[in-house]
């Protein structure tokens, strides 16, 4: 099961649209309201940290952090966890990780033109540039230690990025969104490695 954490999105539903289109079973839990031991007796095989509202400057006692760190310092049951993180979700795992967020040159929504930088998996089989769904205000301005990024736009230096060796990733664009031509495939490259 694909355990999807609901930051407030308006796309949340989209993903565990494409999670079922992709043959897998998912199940969205609100960032708000829920804990890690209920998260931890579901027994997710992957988790998508879904985009929102939020700026990472304000947000207090998520439960998405949590199980950031969870992952990051946790035992090896957990540390092995694949976890995505969109829009909202990608910021707030470079923010939680050490890295800097904060405003963009622009606030950004529409459409966007996508570079890939880095194949990696998540861009494993998508065209060298692409249109995306993007809508955002923050961004990320200095990576974590130990990440790499994969992708850019003309406004944004870091539109995806990864861990270089755990199996954590982050994307400022929606995937889940069908305006993004190959977000598909993208959420099913990252779900090869579940």
């Amino acid at each position: 099961m694909i355990l999807i954490i609901d930051h407030g999105s308006q796309y949340t539903h989209l993903i565990k649209r494409n999670m079922r289109d992709l043959g897998e079973r998912s199940e969205i839990v609100p960032a708000q309201g829920t804990n890690l031991l209920e998260i931890a007796a579901k027994e997710p095989k992957a988790i998508i940290l879904s985009g929102g509202p939020s700026s990472v400057q304000k947000a207090r006692n998520e439960v998405g952090s949590k199980i950031i760190n969870w992952i990051w310092k946790g035992d090896e049951n957990w540390r092995d966890t694949p976890l995505l993180g969109l829009c909202f979700g990608h910021q707030l795992i470079a923010h939680s990780l050490g890295g800097k967020v904060g405003g963009g040159s622009s606030a950004e929504y529409g459409l966007s033109r996508i570079s890939v930088d880095e194949e990696d998996l998540l861009f494993r089989g998508v065209p060298s540039e692409f249109t995306a769904w993007v809508s955002h205000f923050d961004e990320i301005k200095e990576l974590p230690e130990g990440f790499i990024p994969l992708a850019h736009s003309d406004s944004c230096a870091i539109e995806a990025m990864r861990h270089n060796e755990r199996k954590i990733f982050g994307c400022q664009f929606h995937p889940e969104v069908w305006h993004t031509e190959p977000g598909e495939k993208i959420l099913g490259n990252f779900l090869s490695c579940v």
